[in-house]
């Protein structure tokens, strides 16, 4: 990596094939992560993308990310969850509402700029 000044501020010159991994292709590379639920009222479906409506999940709720697909995680709950849902209860959530531990969402800003 080269720094560059311009104006009296650093730049960190990128390489133009460094691109950045979609939250769905890295999730289908690594079944079995560990996730935590990033925000409140997220439905659990029982399909990915369907109507049915097993529970709701709320942030601090965590689990596994079974496998992934078009954006959609098939999640196992790791505990019971703040709605009362079951620990080992299996569904389908959006990936944008999950991170993994270290804080790092599947699709969009790191967690810790989510909550204050």
């Amino acid at each position: 990596m080269t720094l560059t000044a311009v104006a009296g501020m650093a730049f960190a010159a990128v390489p133009a094939q460094a691109t950045p991994v979609s939250g769905a292709a890295a999730l289908s590379a690594a079944p079995g992560v560990d996730a935590v639920v990033v925000a409140d009222g997220v439905r659990l479906r029982s399909s990915a993308g369907g109507s049915t409506v097993i529970g709701y999940l709320y942030y601090g709720d965590y689990g596994q990310i079974l496998s992934s697909t078009d954006g959609w995680c098939r999640f196992r709950l790791g505990a019971r969850s703040a709605s009362g849902l079951p620990s080992g209860t299996t569904g389908w959530v959006s990936c944008t509402y999950l991170a993994r531990e270290d804080g790092q969402r599947f699709d969009g800003p790191a967690v810790d700029t989510l909550r204050e």
